[in-house]
């Protein structure tokens, strides 16, 4: 059974009556019992509904889905035939950098992702290097650069993420600063989302810009949040050290690679099936 076929069979059951969940395309426990309730009250014969449960074999929470994440560097994307490809499962669209930088590109690719049923939501790439002199107000102010350009906000999307890297500061002495500077920011993007963000990190960035604070207590605050994890791998799962983190969510496995619809190279990643609903706002 392919995804549209699911759709159709989800749509015919709630529409019976049977409540098969989301026209997601994922033929899961909720969908088989719903089959299987109204076959039984169709035929009045347990039989029947035992023959089409078995038959029914719904995802497994564990099997790894693809996911994509673009910026403006991607230019404009044939957001049709990123669906088709199948290697879009959900992704994660560049809203806006620093105070005032936002992609010129967002709108579209928010609006087509949607229209294409791909899961998606918006990340920030966050610059806390720039305006120290503001301390914990240039985290908000970066907020609300990112909540203004990401426009309205579906109850379907992806959680909102910060990208931490390169825009924080290396020296260990304001890893202290780096680390209130994020928890800010995702207090004032919480806010606004009713959620709360998820962190795009890798080992380099956590060495040069986290570990090196001394309030144990935020590094284990930040430590606590979802993870998005950058390991480039074309086989297998992390291996690096997580710290402050214990696990990851989704794990961006390269950034060079290839996706139909999208020109040049195009970053991937991967998450269990299970994590979409635990990332999605809703």
């Amino acid at each position: 059974m392919n995804r549209d076929d699911a759709k159709k069979l989800q749509q015919a059951l709630n529409a019976a009556g049977h409540d098969a969940g989301l026209l997601d395309g994922i033929v899961g426990p909720q969908t088989c019992k719903a089959s299987a309730t109204y076959l039984l009250d169709e035929h009045k014969d347990s039989k029947v509904a035992d023959v089409a449960w078995s038959h029914l074999k719904y995802a497994d929470d564990d099997e790894m889905i693809d996911g994509i994440d673009v910026s403006n560097y991607q230019g404009n994307v044939t957001w049709y035939k990123v669906k088709e490809s199948g290697l879009a499962a959900f992704c994660w669209v560049k809203i806006s950098e620093g105070t005032s930088h936002k992609q010129s590109k967002a709108a579209r690719n928010l609006g087509s992702a949607r229209g294409n049923e791909i899961p998606v939501g918006g990340y920030h790439f966050g610059r806390a290097d720039t305006y120290e002199k503001l301390k914990l107000e240039d985290a908000r102010n970066e907020a609300q650069n990112f909540i203004a350009h990401y426009g309205t906000i579906k109850e379907t999307d992806l959680r909102p993420v910060l990208d931490v890297e390169s825009g924080f500061f290396r020296d260990r002495s304001k890893h202290k600063y780096n680390c209130e500077w994020i928890l800010e920011w995702c207090r004032a993007v919480e806010a606004e989302f009713g959620a709360p963000p998820i962190l795009y990190c890798a080992r380099w960035a956590a060495q040069s810009r986290l570990l090196g604070c001394t309030d144990k207590s935020l590094l284990s605050e930040i430590g606590k949040m979802d993870l998005w994890w950058a390991e480039y791998r074309d086989e297998g799962l992390p291996k690096k050290n997580l710290s402050p983190w214990k696990e990851w969510k989704v794990h961006q496995w390269t950034g060079s690679g290839t996706v139909p619809g999208i020109s040049g190279k195009c970053d991937r990643n991967k998450m269990k099936k299970s994590m979409l609903k635990e990332l999605t706002l809703s």
